[in-house]
């Protein structure tokens, strides 16, 4: 396992560039960190790298792409964790469907 950092994340393994925004490259607004899958899956994927960063109004929260609002941009970001995943840890997709109960390719 990766280290983690002080709120449990370890780095991304689905973006190297934590700099900007994952879905609009943007830098001129905070960036949060989104787990790529939440509910019960969250921390699991804190620990897993499986988050990516982006800008907390437009593509976090509230714009109208934004990951809790549009399920394009949702999906977008789950089935680009999955490829991660099954890279980084060797898995196939029955391997990560038996982690994340969920085929997202």
């Amino acid at each position: 396992m990766k280290n983690l950092d002080k709120n449990g994340y370890a780095p991304s393994i689905v973006t190297f560039d934590t700099d900007c925004c994952f879905l609009c490259g943007g830098q001129d607004e905070k960036l949060d960190r989104h787990e790529c899958f939440g509910g019960a899956m969250r921390e699991k994927s804190k620990r897993l790298g499986l988050w990516v960063p982006l800008c907390h109004n437009r593509c976090h929260e509230y714009g109208p792409n934004a990951v809790h609002s549009n399920r394009e941009s949702r999906t977008y970001c789950q089935q680009a964790a999955q490829k991660a995943a099954m890279q980084e840890y060797g898995w196939g997709k029955e391997d990560f469907i038996r982690e994340f109960y969920k085929n997202y390719l």
